[in-house]
């Protein structure tokens, strides 16, 4: 240590040399005072030891003004005042202290101790191991001698007090001392960095000096925390916003992604499309008929006559003879078309089987939105497939109103014409979902909105087999699933689902509601043993009603096939769709004509090409986001029941909510 600091501290003790001086004092209180830490955590606060070469009253408030600790000492108070001023001084780190006199006989003991006081520098320029502070006082008689305990140096010989340099004299060597001692061991490192002190440029202050900063009291610094903990403004900061802090191991929050699409990312509806441009319509009828939605009459065959009327049952159209009539199969498929079922249809059309005028094989779709890839939708009616309407929200009708029954099934028309490329026109048949048809209310419907067929009425009597009929008059077959129509709708077909028979004699209305065998060869058999019905008898179209979800089961998939190969190595068997049947039995044809049959043939060049680049709409329905594909322009919505999205429609704009 330079040899002025040495001065400086050597001055500093002899002026703190313990003195016995007395003084007559009264004694107005007298009290015992420990402080406690609490189990309390508390916002750090700071410390500072009294620490004046002048007399001080004995105040137990001057023996610790500040103590720099995590915990908060018990808030007790015990004030000692004097009736003069003592002469005594309060011992520190074992700094002696004067005595003082009172005018009572007591005893009384001070001891505190808080926790990481600030150590002070002795002589030996070193923090001295001292972790309280404590004053002890005796009294005997009248006269009370005050003497600091541990403390063995001698009381003689103080000299006079020079408070204006000593003052001086400590703001320099507190400075010095504290920034150069290296006896900071066993310290711990919140009070090593928070006994700091800093004056700003060096400053010897002495008894010549006249700068002022040797007059002020120095301030404590705290340059290593980034809280400003032990710092003199740190209860006017503490509630001020720290700084964010790079390192905290954690990543900034971020904002909660919702599934909810943004604007921007929907694709909008840019040009007009009128589905208009081919209105549906029914061929028109030929003969006189029926006034409509009146009471349906039993059918003559003398009045009901085709084109326009076939009162249906096991009689053949057109009266041929059983040989030269062609045996047709209906293969059609219910509900959504999708990803789930696109490999399936791959597998069953596109793997070259065709017809005996050499046209591919088709099937009728009966779609409902829900699910539906338009884009898919498209790709079959491209090929040749025919599109049907099974409703938009795909449910149970049976009480329906017909404003409702028009919103779901030529809603669904008006969708397939939208998003499916498919024209309006040729969206000709309906089939309702659960096969739960809507009775009069239903088939008013598809006469109004220029339907031409429905396919949701089972016919038990199956031998022989029901051909289709139409509504001009009353069904001839008992109603299976009521209500069924009893008025008369003339020009509208009904293509029947003639029930099956299972290997163990149940009936079943389609194919995949049977009992079916656990294996392929099984399969095949059950479904064959219920063609050669058809065949051997009348040939009405036999048909193969299905749900894409039965063909998961590999053993269903590879017995349906096996029976589809071998129907279509037959000559005369023609597996085609609702609409091309029910223009065969319009005008009966024998097979030795069938290769010049127009209605068969497969061209399909006024259709649009097929969706290899679909958009995929983000839209908002049933608190979900959902991906619509589609090569036509999106809709702003999602479309569903009597809000289709699509501007030219004349069902949104004509039908009111109610549903009953």
């Amino acid at each position: 240590m330079e040899p002025a600091i040495k001065a400086a501290v050597e001055e500093i003790r002899n002026l703190y040399t313990n003195t016995a001086s007395t003084t007559r004092l009264p004694l107005t209180a007298t009290t015992a005072t420990t402080l406690k830490p609490t189990t309390t955590a508390m916002p750090p606060t700071i410390a500072y030891t009294s620490f004046n070469s002048t007399p001080q009253y004995l105040n137990t408030t001057t023996i610790i003004r500040r103590t720099t600790s995590t915990t908060r000492p018990t808030t007790t108070t015990t004030s000692i005042t004097p009736t003069a001023t003592p002469s005594s001084t309060i011992k520190h780190n074992k700094l002696p202290n004067s005595p003082v006199i009172y005018n009572a006989s007591t005893t009384t003991t001070t001891t505190t101790t808080p926790k990481n006081i600030p150590k002070f520098p002795s002589s030996t320029s070193s923090f001295l191991p001292s972790s309280s502070i404590a004053t002890t006082t005796t009294a005997t008689g009248k006269y009370i001698s005050s003497t600091p305990a541990n403390t063995g140096r001698s009381s003689n010989n103080q000299p006079p007090a020079r408070a204006s340099r000593v003052n001086n004299a400590i703001k320099s060597s507190i400075a010095a001392a504290v920034t150069a001692s290296p006896s900071h061991k066993g310290a711990p490192p919140s009070v090593v960095r928070s006994n700091k002190f800093s004056l700003g440029p060096t400053i010897k202050c002495s008894d010549t000096t006249s700068n002022a900063k040797c007059n002020e009291i120095p301030s404590r610094i705290n340059s290593n925390s980034n809280r400003n903990r032990g710092s003199a403004t740190y209860n006017q900061d503490r509630d001020a916003p720290l700084p964010a802090s790079n390192s905290r191991g954690t990543y900034p929050p971020r904002t909660r992604p919702t599934l909810k699409p943004s604007g921007n990312i929907v694709s909008k509806a840019q040009e007009f499309i009128d589905i208009y441009r081919y209105p549906p319509s029914r061929p028109e009828p030929i003969y006189p008929i029926p006034t409509p939605d009146k009471t349906a009459a039993k059918c003559r065959k003398d009045v009901c006559l085709l084109p326009d009327c076939f009162c249906g049952g096991k009689e053949i159209p057109g009266d041929l003879p059983v040989e030269q009539i062609p045996q047709i199969v209906l293969m059609t498929f219910d509900d959504s078309v999708n990803d789930l079922n696109k490999q399936l249809y791959i597998d069953l059309f596109e793997k070259g089987r065709v017809n005996p005028n050499g046209c591919p094989i088709t099937a009728t779709f009966y779609v409902s939105h829900e699910w539906t890839d338009y884009s898919q939708v498209q790709n079959l009616y491209a090929d040749g497939h025919e599109m049907a309407s099974h409703t938009i929200s795909h449910s149970f009708g049976e009480q329906f109103s017909q404003k409702k029954w028009t919103r779901e099934v030529a809603g669904q028309r008006e969708i397939l014409a939208a998003y499916g490329g498919v024209k309006l026109s040729d969206v000709r048949g309906m089939r309702a979902p659960f096969l739960s048809v809507g009775g009069n209310k239903m088939y008013k419907m598809l006469y109004d909105s220029n339907f031409t067929y429905d396919s949701s009425l089972p016919v038990y009597e199956n031998r022989p087999p029901s051909w289709p009929y139409t509504f001009d008059y009353k069904i001839f077959h008992d109603c299976m699933i009521p209500p069924c129509p009893t008025r008369s709708y003339p020009g509208i077909w009904q293509v029947p689902m003639v029930m099956w028979q299972d290997l163990n004699g149940g009936r079943c209305s389609m194919g995949d509601a049977c009992s079916n065998p656990g294996d392929a060869d099984g399969v095949m058999k059950m479904i064959m043993k219920n063609f050669e019905r058809h065949y051997t008898t009348n040939r009405a179209p036999f048909g193969l009603f299905y749900h894409a979800a039965w063909f998961t089961q590999p053993h269903h998939k590879e017995g349906f096939i096996k029976f589809l190969d071998a129907i279509n190595a037959m000559p005369d068997v023609w597996i085609v769709t609702n609409w091309q049947a029910l223009q065969w039995v319009r005008d009966p044809t024998p097979i030795s004509r069938m290769n010049s049959f127009q209605p068969f043939y497969c061209d399909y060049s006024d259709r649009p090409k097929r969706c290899n680049n679909p958009k995929v709409c983000n839209l908002w329905h049933k608190s979900g986001v959902r991906y619509m594909k589609t090569c036509q322009p999106c809709p702003d919505i999602y479309p569903w029941t009597g809000k289709t999205g699509i501007r030219s429609s004349r069902i949104d704009n004509d039908i009111d909510e109610t549903t009953t």
